[in-house]
């Protein structure tokens, strides 16, 4: 007897008072299997029907199957299912098990559901992001039209407290389950890769011929893995050690497994050799793998994180969570006690966090988003979430639904984003069925859309261009064999692909002998198509010749160059990743400019931009056409209106801090003066290069507003300009207190340099200066001039502010040393007496 079983009575009369009732299950409780049958016949049902909603495809198959088999019927009398392309229901269906899209259509498209008695949410911890949609909208139908509909929401690990909350305070259930004791052994992980390490449990497990604490040396392994790639390695490396046992077999199973493959990984093998089913985390709980008794645990999984700012989802290898790990544990205690290695330490266990997170945190929300615009929400905040998902995901999925014309500019939802929805793809892909043109654009979209919602139908390492891929289908069609020689084809994949295409044609009523088309037609249309999904994501080589590219949102990314469609102009990129800087690449299509050009004509910008070009001189004008962060073409203009010269010319003259002037060393000489003074003189106004600048609107633009070329500026006299600042008294005061020039006792005329550092300087001869008894002072009186004392190899020989302290000290010391140099030249014992003038005797 299942543990449900004494607590079916007590669920079945909460139902028939309440309308929300939470049942928190361990694994092994029944509640998947036993509780579903136990209210088909309750009387609050009032003849509607049951509708589960599971989260995976083989999950809800194989309980449908199994409940059915439980009643000793077939599938799709009482009990049936429907999945995406598969579906088994009657009239005589009485509890209908169906997938999470599912749900949704259902409850779109008929929001009174008024064949619905109850809806059972199952494994509901798994917080799926259709999960948290579908309990939304079935409350919100509860609490408008009908009140009568029941929910209840089953679990193994969750937090009932909210989930209550949410419901409306609904009671919680908690039932124990049925298991058997499993050991737990804890083997740190090393340097060596995971795949390695696998392998090597698995040798020594096998080696010792014990899987489990009871001494069962028979039993299923199970292993846990992040991802498929890591399943494929650890299969290869495994039946290359354990290859030599014909009573093994080595199963897969992974989400992108065709069905057929997955449902025969849960079931036994027929010729009872015993199985190492090498899994993701698809097998954690609402899956059943008879026989299991040992289970191997990496302790890791892929997460698809988004980005908003690059519009990105990255896949990211992370550590489960505690409730995770418990659960893959019990796989092996189902049916006997069992065993569990977990690759990791006991100090990593205890790191680990209580719940994996909730999808709607960290995923795309676009096809998310429409569903709720449908619905009639239009704001963040008028929406009853569960869990609030961050607001920039959220304004990125609306601003990704505008840009496909799924909403409008107010949030509405168009025409097209209604007949959207109700494709079954992503709002990117049902976008682009929509766009496609006749029957042969529409063939090639179906054709790409179901190639892209499906894995790939190419073995991995094989390029990214989609293009190869619907070649290969093209050849797959016509000769299926020979198509298998030519292309490196998962048939498993491509057969799945066929049904995919199949189902989109019906959606979007397409005749299948209106679809052919040459191969031609589908390099034409491969491109355009693509851009109609992903208008973001139109991508352009950069300039350096590399497999650097960015794409129309701003982000960088790339190809190897080994890649067939490195060197390509332009790209649309379908997937790619946002871990690094620039992401890989992992799946495209070229496009034509011309293809470009016809499909964003409404959103192709076209500019005209100015800016001054350095090495020419001159401010140009070119035509640029653009879309988002790209640039389409460029042109040159002829012709540049005054206005915009005259803003070009504006922003050239402060980034460039007014030095396209015409600076004369007369100018930079004025500057430097009033710039001086103005630190000294407390009525002469503060001059400096940032004022100038500051100012440039007041003494300097009304005077060139007339001007239409660099070289007509160039003309310009600045001086002139600059002098226009000062009053009149202004100017004389700067002549006479920061003169330009000073005067030698011997009547020789010498510029003064206004250093900012060391103050007004004259460099002069000393023999210049003599009979100046003392320093002349300028700034009011304020600032002696410094000058530096030149010998007559018109090298600095002394530098002093105070001429009258040098004459009577340190000009003896200079004298006698200057005498043994320059011995034709004066020095004399008495310098205050000698008359100024040449340094040499003779002119003397």
């Amino acid at each position: 007897m299942l543990p449900i079983t004494d607590f079916l009575p007590r669920i079945v009369s909460l139902l028939a008072n309440a309308n929300n009732l939470i049942l928190q299950a361990e694994p092994g409780a029944g509640k998947s299997t036993a509780l579903p049958l136990s209210l088909l016949d309750a009387k609050w049902l009032k003849g509607k029907k049951i509708l589960m909603l599971e989260p995976r495809r083989v999950a809800a198959k194989s309980i449908a199957h199994y409940l059915a088999r439980q009643l000793g019927e077939k599938v799709g009398q009482r009990v049936g299912y429907q999945i995406k392309n598969d579906r088994k229901i009657s009239k005589d269906t009485v509890l209908e098990i169906v997938t999470e899209g599912i749900l949704t259509r259902r409850l779109q498209s008929d929001p009174e559901i008024s064949d619905i008695g109850l809806i059972i949410f199952d494994e509901f911890h798994e917080r799926s992001i259709h999960a948290d949609l579908s309990l939304l909208l079935s409350l919100e139908i509860q609490q408008t039209i009908r009140d009568d509909l029941k929910l209840l929401v089953m679990s193994a690990t969750i937090d009932t407290d909210l989930i209550s909350w949410y419901m409306g305070s609904a009671e919680v259930i908690e039932c124990p389950g049925r298991a058997y004791p499993v050991s737990v052994e804890y083997i740190k992980r090393g340097q060596e890769p995971l795949s390695r390490q696998v392998t090597r449990v698995l040798s020594t497990l096998l080696a010792a011929g014990n899987t489990s604490s009871a001494g069962k040396s028979d039993g299923d392994i199970l292993v846990f893995l992040p991802g498929q790639a890591d399943i494929k390695r650890c299969m290869s490396e495994s039946s290359a050690l354990l290859g030599s046992d014909p009573h093994l077999v080595l199963l897969p199973l992974y989400g992108g497994l065709p069905l057929l493959k997955q449902e025969q990984a849960l079931m036994p093998d027929p010729g009872g050799n015993r199985r190492i089913v090498f899994t993701t985390n698809i097998a954690e709980t609402s899956l059943t793998i008879e026989g299991v008794t040992c289970v191997i645990d990496s302790g890791l999984e892929k997460a698809l994180t988004y980005d908003p700012v690059s519009g990105m989802t990255r896949l990211e290898t992370a550590y489960i969570s505690k409730a995770s790990a418990t659960q893959r544990k019990g796989r092996a205690g189902r049916t006997q006690a069992g065993s569990c290695i977990r690759l990791w330490d006991e100090q990593k266990q205890r790191s680990l966090r209580d719940y994996q997170s909730e999808e709607i945190l960290l995923a795309d929300l676009t096809g998310f988003v429409l569903e709720l615009f449908i619905w009639g929400y239009s704001e963040y905040q008028d929406i009853n979430w569960l869990t609030p998902p961050p607001m920039p995901h959220f304004l990125s999925a609306k601003a990704t639904l505008a840009s496909l014309g799924l909403i409008d500019s107010q949030g509405k939802v168009t025409a097209l984003g209604d007949k959207a929805a109700g494709i079954g793809v992503t709002p990117r892909l049902a976008a682009m069925l929509l766009k496609a043109e006749g029957g042969i654009e529409k063939g090639v979209a179906c054709e790409l859309a179901a190639l892209l919602s499906d894995r790939d139908i190419f073995y991995s390492g094989k390029g990214v261009d989609i293009a190869e891929r619907l070649l290969a289908l093209q050849d797959y069609k016509v000769n299926r064999n020979a198509a298998l020689k030519a292309h490196p084809i998962n048939r498993a994949s491509i057969e799945q692909l066929l049904m995919s295409v199949s189902s989109l044609k019906s959606s979007v009523q397409l005749d299948k002998s209106s679809s052919e088309y040459t191969l031609t037609q589908l390099h034409n249309s491969i491109g355009k198509l693509l851009l109609y999904a992903y208008p973001d994501r139109l991508a352009k080589r950069r300039s350096d010749n590399s497999g650097r590219y960015q794409l129309a949102n701003g982000r960088g990314v790339f190809l190897f160059d080994d890649d067939p469609l490195f060197g390509s102009q332009w790209l649309v990129v379908v997937d790619c990743d946002a871990i690094k800087k620039e992401g890989r690449i992992y799946s495209a299509a070229a496009i034509t400019l011309e293809s470009v050009l016809d499909c964003l004509d409404e959103s192709i910008v076209e500019t005209a931009h100015y800016e001054y070009d350095s090495a020419k001189q001159k401010i140009i004008g070119r035509s640029i056409t653009e879309y988002g962060a790209l640039e389409i073409k460029r042109s040159s203009l002829s012709d540049i209106p005054s206005d915009k010269f005259q803003e070009c010319l504006l922003d050239v003259l402060k980034s460039s801090e007014l030095s396209i002037l015409n600076w004369t060393a007369r100018c930079h000489d004025w500057l430097a003066r009033a710039e001086w003074l103005g630190r000294y003189a407390d009525t002469f106004p503060k001059i400096t290069k940032a004022l100038l600048l500051e100012t440039s609107d007041e003494w300097l633009l009304p005077y060139i507003s007339g001007v239409k070329s660099i070289s007509a500026l160039k003309k310009v006299s600045l001086f002139e300009l600059l002098l226009g600042i000062l009053s009149w008294e202004e100017q004389k005061f700067l002549e006479r207190e920061a003169p330009l020039v000073y005067q030698t006792p011997s009547n020789k005329t010498v510029t003064i340099i206004y250093d900012s550092d060391q103050g007004p300087t004259v460099s002069v001869p000393l023999q210049e200066m003599f009979g100046e008894v003392v320093s002349p002072k300028i700034a009011g009186g304020k600032v002696p001039i410094r000058f530096e004392l030149l010998s007559p190899a018109r090298r600095p020989i002394q530098t002093t502010s105070d001429l009258a302290n040098f004459w009577r000290t340190s000009y003896f010391e200079v004298a006698k040393e200057m005498r043994g140099r320059y011995p034709k030249h004066r020095w004399p014992e008495q310098p205050l007496e000698e008359k100024p003038g040449k340094s040499l005797k003779r002119f003397s």
